[in-house]
């Protein structure tokens, strides 16, 4: 069987050299603009502010810890090495964006929409993705645990070598999805998971994930020794 081609992300496009810049909490406001800068262990955490856009943009080291950015626009730009732990981004959008060695930890995205995305290297324990849609999304080399994709659209997003145990997928859409060498223990919901494809190189690694669909479906995964043969009639 010929293998499957995997699926393109197009990736950030910016500048070969970015303007260095080092905005402050109290620069920004509703509709800041922020295109084509390098910014640099710059300190945004706990802004508050909606319709913000990031355009052509490199963010290295930088906080957005804490940030409540409603309806944010992130366009062509690299996220390296940030702390967006326990930010609220509600129905905000990422196009052609990278993330990498973030920590993402609580990070809320309600209605968030992802296009041209790749996140790896990455911690996002507890992170919720509600209502998401991720079109042309890569995740590679994360931690997931306890994150929540209820009612996500996950068509064609591609997981690698991530760790999901607990993940909630519950209602989720997958059609086309793929986890490769994923982490399952606990995982609820993988009743939603039709139409994605599961490869695992560890038998431990199917083990849960038959553990997951037993579970799902009210199934119980008990061994022989647990019921032993009855005796039969004597004469």
């Amino acid at each position: 069987m010929a293998s499957r081609k995997a699926t393109r992300i197009a990736a950030p496009r910016l500048r070969d050299r970015l303007e260095e810049a080092s905005p402050t909490v109290d620069e920004l406001e509703d509709e800041s603009r922020l295109t084509d800068l390098a910014l640099t262990d710059v300190d945004l955490s706990e802004l508050t502010a909606g319709h913000v856009e990031i355009s052509g943009c490199r963010l290295t080291n930088c906080k957005l810890n804490g940030t409540d950015l409603a309806k944010l626009n992130l366009v062509d730009t690299v996220l390296d090495h940030c702390d967006l732990a326990n930010a609220h981004w509600a129905d905000s959008s990422a196009t052609r964006v990278a993330v990498t060695s973030s920590r993402l930890t609580g990070l809320a995205g309600p209605g968030l929409s992802l296009h041209h995305t790749t996140v790896s290297d990455s911690v996002l324990d507890f992170a919720s993705f509600r209502f998401a849609r991720f079109v042309r999304v890569a995740f590679t080399d994360c931690r997931l645990q306890n994150a929540d994709f209820v009612s996500a659209d996950l068509s064609g997003t591609v997981f690698r070598r991530c760790d999901l145990s607990a993940v909630e997928f519950s209602q989720v859409r997958a059609t086309g999805a793929v986890f490769v060498d994923c982490r399952w223990e606990g995982a609820r919901g993988i009743g939603s998971l039709g139409g994605a494809t599961i490869a695992n190189t560890s038998p431990t690694d199917h083990l849960a994930i038959a553990a997951a669909m037993a579970w799902t479906l009210g199934i119980t995964l008990a061994d022989p020794l647990d019921h032993p043969e009855e005796p039969g009639p004597t004469g």
